[in-house]
């Protein structure tokens, strides 16, 4: 009776949510076992600028107030929860609701929910609070190109480690004309390419 409501088509969002959280915990507690922590490596993925207006929205909902890998545990959380929630009563009332008219209050309320919880839960507990930071920030620091040589007209990826020792992978690409930013060089950050996530770096003398 249970598995029957919990895959019934007309919960499939939620049940795909439910699969997404016990998919990424089985990951998660695999990664601790070989010494990899799977949510700080996909944290350090998901950096956005907090001081851009697209960013600044997006804390509302409660983004860069935690760890994104957390919002995304809460939020799914919440959708599962939710979906689960409101088609169990409708199904006892009048019987299951369409997905297209269940999944959009559902998606609506959820980050209405989340965005408080983040907040509350970066309260609560400080020292979970995301390390993402502006990546404005990143200007005067020491990056190491890692996948790629960059030049005056190609990028290449780098990593760049911030005031909370978190590493950030970034883009670089060389500041001046006949310049080459081998790979494992050292660089310096100068500025970011406006309206670009490519960081214009020179390279670093000892």
């Amino acid at each position: 009776m249970v598995i029957e409501f919990l895959t019934h088509e007309a919960n499939a969002p939620y049940f795909f949510a439910l699969s997404f959280l016990v998919i990424l915990f089985v990951f998660e507690v695999l990664g601790l076992l070989i010494g990899m922590s799977v949510s700080h490596a996909f944290d350090s993925l998901i950096d956005f600028d907090v001081d851009t207006d697209v960013g600044g929205h997006l804390t509302l909902l409660g983004l860069g107030k935690v760890p994104f890998i957390i919002w995304l545990t809460f939020f799914f959380g919440l959708f599962t929860i939710l979906g689960y929630a409101a088609n169990a009563i409708s199904s006892s009332i009048v019987g299951f609701m369409p997905i297209w008219l269940s999944i959009a209050p559902v998606v609506i309320v959820s980050f209405i929910i989340n965005g408080v919880l983040c907040k509350a839960f970066a309260k609560a507990f400080p020292r979970f609070e995301t390390t993402a930071v502006s990546t404005d920030t990143f200007s005067g620091r020491v990056a190491k190109v890692t996948i790629g040589n960059a030049t005056f007209t190609k990028f290449a990826m780098g990593v760049v480690i911030d005031e909370h020792q978190t590493s950030h992978n970034i883009r670089v690409q060389a500041m001046d004309d006949g310049i080459i930013l081998n790979q494992s060089n050292h660089v310096i950050l100068v500025e970011k390419i406006k309206g670009s996530a490519i960081w214009l770096a020179i390279p670093y003398e000892n």
